[in-house]
């Protein structure tokens, strides 16, 4: 049994979500003049790798203490997207994730608890444009997934969409999406909103990992591959901090893996 670490580091400078409060540590106590050292530390909720939950967009949505601690241990299985997203790209847009891009995966979505899209955006971890051009969900994709029996979702992006800081001048939007919009603007504006609220209004809900790392060794499902062989499933353990009516949590984040350990590379 292998476990692969799927968690950002949390330290002063790291990226969070534009106007949510930042990681913050201080020595609250020091070797030097106290003998022993304590750290005292502030972020927000939805800081490094964390979880959404239905409070975070629904007054009367659930919290943390409505879910057991059994609810996130879940087989998954992680699609590999990152040599189709510049399929998806309009104009100067982020890559937009469709539905027609995720519809060929539907046995992994019918086999599958949790379904990881790999992307490579956690690679952009600390760059600039970390947080505003991510690969980007429409309603529609929300709309898709909702449908699918999943339960957790889990993106290496810090949130479902990107597209609120673009315009409709910027790219093109495919017409079947501006045909569900009477303004295309409204609806870039709308799409991170509106997706999160469609998966986490499900009932059940499909909870949001977000900002995960997919490091070397996770199994993926690539494009070529049309047989799901045992081997491209592992338990994802996401297991929230236990904060009182909590609407997320920031959380340590693995995927345990079946077979030993091959050991370091030669």
């Amino acid at each position: 049994m292998r476990i692969l670490d799927l968690t950002q580091p949390m330290e002063e400078g790291m990226p969070v979500y534009p106007g949510d409060p930042l990681f913050r540590s201080r020595a609250a106590a020091e070797h030097e003049t106290d003998g022993y050292h304590i750290a005292e530390i502030s972020f927000g909720s939805h800081c490094g790798t964390h979880i959404d939950l239905p409070f975070h967009f629904f007054e009367d949505g659930e919290n943390l203490d409505a879910f057991p601690l059994e609810t996130f241990a879940v087989r998954t299985a992680a699609i590999d997207l990152t040599a189709e997203l510049e399929k998806f790209r309009y104009g100067s847009l982020p890559p937009v994730i469709l539905p027609e891009l995720l519809q060929r995966y539907a046995p992994v979505f019918e086999s599958a608890e949790g379904v990881i899209l790999k992307t490579g955006w956690s690679r952009h971890w600390n760059s600039p444009d970390f947080e505003t051009a991510f690969p980007s969900f429409l309603p529609e994709t929300a709309d898709w997934l909702a449908e699918q029996p999943i339960r957790l979702l889990g993106l290496e992006t810090p949130s479902l969409s990107a597209l609120a800081n673009y315009s409709a001048e910027e790219g093109p939007i495919p017409l079947t999406l501006r045909r569900q919009s009477e303004a295309d603007d409204l609806l870039l504006l709308c799409a991170d909103t509106e997706s999160h609220r469609i998966l986490l209004g499900r009932t059940p809900p499909v909870l949001i990992v977000e900002n995960l790392l997919c490091p070397d060794g996770l199994p993926l499902v690539r494009p070529e591959e049309t047989h799901l062989s045992p081997d491209r499933f592992f338990t994802l353990l996401a297991f929230p901090l236990r904060i009182r009516g909590g609407e997320a949590s920031p959380l340590r984040a693995a995927a345990l893996l079946a077979g030993p350990d091959p050991g370091p590379k030669t």
